[in-house]
């Protein structure tokens, strides 16, 4: 893909790097999300894959080295590039531009040709049974709902699928697939939303931690609770809301 042009991620998961040859991850999503994988394995991610990319997310082509191309994801808004969320993936994984409207709402889908794909991922209309793409109902319930099916779900640095999320990858796919855009990351997610009273705290709004730069993002589900992906070492979990080392609430419901 030259620079400057639109390409179609074409594989289920593509995984984006800070830069070329800066880590590794094996291409199994039937390892990767469970306990097979080491708690230093998944640390070693840390501060080296930011991001991914799902299959049929369209992203820009910004500049190739070797085997290695530099793009932006448009719908992973980030302060790091004014046309997307930056990094680093293998050329190969990349195909040319084609229109994919719908997006995969369960958890796993089968493309035609024996592909598996997960959650978030994007399909031209009619690649997928209508159940696969069903959209899903516009209510801050249903938010909650799509988060806690993750539950149990192995921490990934970076994460954006079934091989795991990392804190603000779970939050930002449960309002993307629900229709709404937020930006990747923690610090960003917390700049960009509507300032919420504690007091006046509904399902779905976002809580915010970490000093003096936000680091860490959770997702209220009602009753006290919060859901969140917390570190590496461990999963997907609902706890009771903290208050220490809070930085504030936000919402980005329409």
């Amino acid at each position: 893909m030259a620079p400057g042009h639109a390409a179609t991620v074409r594989v289920p998961v593509a995984n984006v790097w800070a830069a070329p040859n800066a880590g590794h991850l094996p291409f199994d999503p039937h390892v990767w999300p469970t306990s097979a994988v080491t708690v230093d394995q998944r640390l070693a991610l840390v501060g080296h894959m930011p991001t991914q990319a799902l299959y049929g997310e369209r992203v820009l082509v910004l500049a190739q080295r070797g085997d290695w191309s530099e793009i932006a994801v448009p719908d992973q808004p980030s302060p790091l590039n004014a046309r997307g969320y930056p990094g680093w993936v293998r050329t190969w994984e990349l195909g040319p531009a084609f229109a994919a409207p719908k997006v995969v709402t369960v958890k796993t889908a089968t493309l035609e040709n024996g592909t598996q794909i997960g959650f978030g991922s994007q399909v031209p209309a009619g690649a997928l049974p209508a159940a696969d793409t069903r959209a899903l109902p516009h209510t801050r319930a249903d938010l909650v709902k799509t988060a806690e099916q993750f539950l149990g779900l192995h921490y990934l640095w970076g994460g954006l699928s079934r091989w795991g999320y990392d804190c603000s990858g779970l939050t930002w796919a449960v309002y993307r697939t629900h229709g709404i855009t937020i930006p990747r990351d923690a610090d960003a997610q917390f700049a960009a939303g509507r300032p919420v009273a504690m007091s006046k705290l509904q399902p779905g709004d976002l809580l915010f931690y970490e000093h003096p730069v936000v680091g860490h993002v959770a997702m209220y589900i009602g009753g006290g609770k919060m859901i969140e992906a917390p570190n590496s070492r461990s999963e997907v979990r609902i706890v009771p809301v903290r208050t220490s080392d809070f930085d504030g609430a936000r919402s980005f419901w329409r």
